[in-house]
């Protein structure tokens, strides 16, 4: 009888251990997705990288400039067509009134640049947001340079110069 008794016992003090450890699982799954849902993630390095590359890809194939795009007036007033960018957001804070994106592509001699004019200017969306591209505050819209070499069909040499601006503060920021 008394080891009935004892197992009794030792099957209540072992419950009350698997609800301790039951409710210590449950508030670490809670704590950490809260940790990782709690703030928002800061995904417009992201969006620039991703807006840089869809340019280079459109303007260039395996280091060639392709064909009909230098000094073309008609690539140039449907750039954002022709290259299937998208520069439109979601009507949030906003930011259908005020662009959240710039894209700024130069075109410069090889054999002169960096201190050349440049030869041929794309520039679509926000021109307001460039002028906060020095500051380096999160705060302010994420800037993104890049260059890249490419040759025409005529073997002249170009230094490719994309701008990528990314706003999205509100969102992305807090």
């Amino acid at each position: 009888m008394r080891n009935k008794m004892n197992k009794h016992g030792a099957d209540k003090l072992i419950s009350v251990y698997w609800f301790a450890i039951l409710f210590i699982v449950a508030a670490a799954i809670v704590y950490m997705v809260f940790i990782f849902y709690g703030e928002p993630y800061d995904v417009r390095e992201l969006e620039a990288n991703t807006l840089t590359n869809q340019v280079a890809g459109c303007l260039s194939e395996a280091g060639y400039l392709k064909p009909n795009l230098f000094n073309n007036e008609e690539f140039k007033e449907n750039f954002l067509e022709t290259c299937d960018i998208n520069l439109d957001v979601e009507d949030v804070y906003g930011w259908k009134e005020q662009g959240q994106y710039y894209l700024e592509i130069n075109f410069y001699d090889f054999g002169t640049y960096p201190n050349s004019q440049s030869l041929f200017e794309i520039s679509e969306g926000n021109l307001n947001l460039k002028s906060d591209c020095d500051i380096d505050n999160k705060n302010f819209p994420f800037c993104l340079e890049r260059e890249f070499y490419v040759i025409d069909g005529e073997d002249n040499r170009y230094v490719v110069s994309i701008l990528s601006i990314v706003r999205k503060t509100e969102k992305n920021v807090q």
